[in-house]
């Protein structure tokens, strides 16, 4: 634990170090500010409340396509018939064989700038992984408790609450943690390149206006909020931190 923090803190302050040094060797702004230049706008940010508004409206299309996913992956990975899993499977197979970008670009002929794409985005990119984690974990159920369930038949509300929901929760929850972190970046890049709103909107201002400091203060922003995330996922135990990570022993 000691060696992986101790490692984690010559890594920031070495990586510091050697970017005030590049930019200092490079000597434009334009490229690479040096580091407490972004600081400082990374805290400005937090004086504005603009800046509260459109990190909560990207929080709030984040979480409503991780959940429209969530809900969709479940009900229709809930559904043993094999026709109809190879036609989703079919489905999957389209969204993941064309780059996120073409997706984006169809959902804004189909609903133009704003939440429905975004959130369509979300959803395109969470979708399969819930879909096939939900249909493979039902389709491996243990025979062991079908036969029971056969000699001792419980009604289908009591197999929902009692019985599947606690047998998936190990597949689902790791998923669903790292598909929240995703989803946060997810909805960034789709802000980015379709939305009016957000902090992936507020990015792509930034950009269009050369703003380099402030694009610098949103990436560090976004970083952070996925660290903090992630340490939640791992601190609760549905994520597993690696041991091997800053050489930490254990």
């Amino acid at each position: 634990m000691r060696n992986s923090l101790l490692f984690k803190l010559i890594f920031w302050i070495s990586f510091i170090i050697i970017w005030y040094l590049m930019g200092t060797i490079i000597n434009s702004n334009l490229i690479l500010p040096p580091p407490h230049k972004v600081l400082y706008k990374f805290l400005d940010l937090f004086k504005h409340k603009d800046f509260y508004s459109h990190l909560f409206i990207t929080f709030i299309r984040s979480t409503l396509g991780l959940f429209i996913a969530l809900f969709s992956g479940f009900l229709l990975g809930y559904i043993k018939n094999k026709f109809f899993y190879s036609t989703i499977r079919n489905i999957i197979d389209i969204f993941q064989s064309n780059p996120l970008i073409v997706w984006i670009t169809i959902a804004l002929f189909w609903f133009g700038f704003g939440n429905k794409t975004i959130i369509f985005t979300v959803f395109i990119v969470l979708f399969p992984n819930f879909y096939l984690v939900t249909y493979n974990a039902i389709n491996n159920i243990p025979k062991e408790y079908l036969e029971l369930f056969k000699i001792y038949p419980i009604s289908r509300k009591n197999y929902l609450i009692k019985f599947l929901i606690p047998y998936l929760k190990p597949f689902i929850l790791p998923n669903l943690a790292n598909s929240t972190i995703s989803s946060l970046k997810i909805t960034a890049m789709a802000e980015f390149l379709s939305g009016e709103s957000g902090i992936g909107f507020l990015l792509s201002y930034a950009k269009a206006f050369l703003n380099i400091e402030e694009v610098y203060a949103y990436a560090v922003i976004l970083f952070i909020l996925s660290k903090i995330l992630e340490l939640i996922f791992i601190k609760s135990g549905i994520l597993k931190g690696d041991k091997n990570y800053g050489f930490s022993e254990g």
